[in-house]
């Protein structure tokens, strides 16, 4: 599958690579230098291969199917929530906004997008897929609203605010540790954005986005997240009001947590990886969920399960990659901490 955009892409000499049946960019010019300039100015992103949701009059289901109440969010606000299954691992992370008083509008996983489709229709709650018909970008970046600035008032809009402008729907939100806005349009006008907003600053792929969320210590579904990794086991407990009931509250309760999401740094060069086994005096104590080499920090980074005992900041440990041990030490995350 393309995306609306996939023709810029291409004019633009980006390199492709299949994500979640997506043909999406991974980078245009290097990974490193949309990172940086993520970090210092602003980048591009299309991601329009998220899934897109609209409810209508369906808040009293919605609210039994997140791990958070949605009946208190505020009309003009988004909040992060999560999907649980029965035993309490997550379906999803989804950002929900509050158009009215009825109605909410999803951004869920691409990966995720027919699953959790299936499961609010299943769960009684009327979805109406506005995915297909409309684009999704992300401009990030701490010139961000500098950039667009020029086109839209977006000064007055607050982190995890959200307004409706000239048909378009724009959230100071993201997933970079930046500052930054995700946009919501009908393809015409949001393609016609995209090319407007290329003149102030570079397109993005996904490879940086993912340097960019792991910086940021930000969890990705099928790494940190999944269908049998519990919120509490990545360290999302404050996402559960456990004061409400609601699906996998009571296989939440009764899951016995033995490893806990945690970040390392490694002390040598190196590029740590998905998989990666985390040794302490020669016995694995957990496991790499995502890795990479920060541009930022110039240094290799990542976010691990390690068991229960050892989660100790500042502890030495040692990165297996392909049977070459690195030496390394397990410290909290993000390793960015930008205040928004």
């Amino acid at each position: 599958m393309q995306t609306p955009l996939y023709p810029i892409h291409k004019e633009l000499g980006a390199k492709f690579i299949n994500f979640a049946g997506w043909n999406m960019p991974v980078e245009y010019s290097s990974i490193r230098e949309e990172t940086l300039a993520v970090r210092n100015a602003c980048g591009l992103f299309d991601i329009s291969h998220m899934g897109r949701f609209l409810i209508r009059k369906g808040y009293e289901k919605l609210e039994y199917l997140t791990s958070r109440s949605v009946i208190k969010l505020k009309q003009g606000r988004v909040q992060y929530n999560l999907l649980l299954n029965e035993e309490g691992g997550v379906k999803d992370d989804i950002t929900i906004y509050r158009l009215s008083q009825e109605d909410f509008f999803l951004c869920v996983n691409a990966a995720n997008r027919n699953k959790v489709y299936k499961w609010l229709v299943e769960n009684g709650i009327e979805v109406e897929d506005l995915s297909d018909k409309t684009v999704q970008l992300a401009l990030q970046g701490p010139k961000s609203m500098e950039v667009l600035g020029v086109y839209f008032p977006v000064e007055d809009i607050k982190y995890y605010h959200f307004k409706i402008l000239d048909g378009i729907m724009i959230s100071r939100t993201g997933y970079t540790g930046e500052d930054g806005f995700e946009i919501y349009a009908e393809i015409d006008k949001g393609v016609d954005l995209f090319e407007k907003l290329l003149k102030s600053c570079i397109p993005c792929g996904l490879g940086s986005r993912d340097v960019l969320r792991i910086e940021a210590g930000l969890p990705l579904y099928g790494h940190e997240l999944s269908e049998n990794i519990t919120p509490f086991e990545a360290n999302l407990d404050k996402y559960v009001d456990l004061g409400r009931d609601f699906i996998g509250k009571e296989g939440l309760l009764k899951k016995d947590i033995k490893k806990k999401l945690f970040g390392f740094e490694l002390l040598k060069r190196g590029v740590p990886r998905e998989g990666y086994h985390i040794l302490h005096g020669g016995n694995k104590i957990g496991y790499v969920s995502s890795g990479t080499f920060s541009p930022t920090l110039q240094r290799g980074i990542g976010l691990c399960f390690v068991d229960l005992a050892y989660r100790k900041e500042g502890l030495e440990v040692e990165i297996d990659i392909r049977g070459k041990k690195l030496p390394a030490k397990l410290m909290p995350y993000p390793f960015i901490n930008k205040a928004l």
